[in-house]
């Protein structure tokens, strides 16, 4: 039977050993789980550690960051993008915390909110090629063509080896009808390797492109003689027998278009190459042909 001193002893032992043991979990040693949990690739968890450090303390704004880039993990947009905007409020000189919410608002589709985001960044540091491009990339998607290619030369003038660049900027020119300039970039492209490390590698596609904006700049030979390097690499490249055809159609070169379209038609029928093919079978004079073509397309295209 356990004495009286000795059940004294236990309970004053258990009231001092609990509470230091509670009392010695720190927000370091939360921020310390949280980033072991990071390092394994497990989010909630460390979501977790993250929380029970802002418990806390809630005026450091990297936990709030560090929470946010572990919700965005998850799929927690919209949790990842409110700890951003704590980080930032917190401390609006940081530039990652920008660059960040910046990429994750471009994820979501909020290009204008990237724009934002990234225009801060570069009050902060200027000139920074990868945010120029992201800004560019982000005034593309909002139809600011003039400030897509304002920022793709930008970043030209930090890394005019990058052949992303003036390909990204050729994309702009070509929505701009800037053909001239399109034409250019793509040219540079063709002839341009890969940065060391870089997987972009779009030399035989610029090619292509190259070609469309001769198209539809009405320039049908150029577009026809750089759809013929295409197929001497490939004989079935089915884009360049469609801009090609084209071209040919254009030209009323409409025995050679009806056999462009006829290669792309057997292997992907699409409304628009049926289409095309039947203009190129009036012109032959084959009406019937032409207007079993036209039908084709009209079906597909429901």
């Amino acid at each position: 039977m356990m004495s009286k001193a000795l059940a004294v002893f236990i309970l004053t032992a258990w009231f001092i050993v609990v509470p230091v043991s509670v009392q010695s979990q720190t927000i370091d040693d939360y921020l310390a789980g949280a980033q072991r949990e990071m390092d394994l690739w497990n989010h909630e968890e460390a979501i977790g550690f993250y929380d029970q450090a802002l418990e806390l303390d809630r005026t450091r704004p990297r936990v709030f960051f560090m929470r946010g880039t572990a919700k965005r993990e998850t799929g927690d947009t919209e949790g990842a993008l409110q700890d951003f905007d704590q980080a930032l409020e917190l401390n609006p000189g940081e530039p990652e915390y920008y660059y960040e919410r910046g990429m994750l608002r471009y994820y979501v589709q909020d290009y204008q909110g990237a724009v934002y985001d990234f225009d801060d960044f570069l009050e902060l540091i200027p000139s920074t090629e990868i945010i120029l491009k992201l800004r560019g990339e982000s005034k593309y998607q909002l139809e600011d063509y003039t400030g897509a290619v304002a920022d793709y030369s930008e970043a030209l003038e930090q890394g005019p080896d990058n052949p992303e660049l003036y390909y990204l900027r050729a994309y702009a020119r070509t929505e701009q009808e800037d053909w001239a300039g399109a034409i250019q970039d793509f040219t540079v492209v063709m002839d341009m390797p890969p940065l060391d490390g870089q997987f972009f590698d779009k030399r035989d596609t610029a090619l292509l492109r190259r070609a469309n904006v001769k198209l539809r700049s009405v320039d049908y030979e150029g577009a026809h003689a750089d759809c013929d390097l295409a197929i001497e690499r490939d004989g079935l490249d089915l884009e360049a027998h469609f801009i090609r055809g084209k071209a040919r159609l254009a030209m009323e070169r409409f025995r050679e278009a009806v056999e462009d379209f006829d290669i792309v038609i057997e292997r992907y029928p699409m409304p628009e190459a049926y289409h095309d093919r039947g203009t190129a079978k009036q012109g032959l004079g084959d009406d019937g042909g032409a207007e079993s073509d036209f039908e084709q397309a009209l079906e597909l295209g429901e």
